[in-house]
């Protein structure tokens, strides 16, 4: 039996949420550049111990400023019903050497099985990654 694009969707969506699956737009090199900004000033101010007071300072700066590292299960409810469908036909092909009959069992695979949990896993981040143009 094959699961529907949206059955597809509430079992990627879960383990995404399961997992605190997350992906950052472009976050990561600007808190890296904030940082790096507040350690090259404090550097020039303070002097050696600058850096440390600079690192301190521009990490809480940049966390406290970059607010893109969102749930991945946030942007699996965003999907246009073309991208559901994209997400069905690949979870298919990478659970068709799987056996079985419908969600519930499906999701009792998972539970029991590690190895189903890491294919679903991996199925999403390389969706995210690939199709919606998003980095883990």
């Amino acid at each position: 039996m094959v699961l529907s694009a949206e059955e597809v969707h509430k079992i990627t969506s879960v383990v995404a949420q399961e997992e605190n699956l997350r992906v950052t737009v472009s976050e990561s090199l600007k808190g890296g550049l904030k940082v790096g900004l507040c350690v090259v000033a404090c550097g020039l101010l303070l002097g050696p111990p600058g850096f440390i007071v600079g690192g301190v300072a521009g990490g809480i700066y940049a966390t406290c400023t970059s607010k893109k590292f969102r749930p991945v299960h946030e942007l699996l409810a965003e999907m246009t019903p073309e991208q559901r469908r994209l997400l069905q036909k690949r979870f298919v092909e990478a659970t068709s050497n799987i056996s079985y009959g419908d969600v519930a069992t499906f999701l009792a695979l998972m539970a029991g099985d590690g190895g189903v949990k890491m294919i679903v896993i991996q199925l999403i981040k390389d969706f995210v990654t690939s199709e919606m143009k998003h980095r883990m």
